[in-house]
């Protein structure tokens, strides 16, 4: 994802779809679709009250796990 920063930032602050991990309950994947049939996926976790950034990648399809946005 080298100088891809903003695309991360957008797909955290406006993801088209989140989910929660199907093997950490603490880590969601965030992901939002890039126009070329790709989606980013930045990968979240929370510990302790903290959120931090484990990675982001791109992706063709969406990883399974519950879908908690939207509903």
């Amino acid at each position: 994802m080298e100088g891809r920063l903003e695309d991360v930032k957008e797909t955290l602050t406006h993801p088209d779809v989140i989910h929660l991990s199907k093997s950490d309950s603490q880590v969601y994947l965030f992901y939002r679709t890039d126009g070329d049939r790709r989606w980013v996926c930045a990968v979240t976790k929370r510990l302790n009250d903290n959120g931090f950034l484990i990675t982001a990648y791109r992706t063709s399809s969406i990883k399974e796990g519950e879908k908690i946005w939207p509903k």
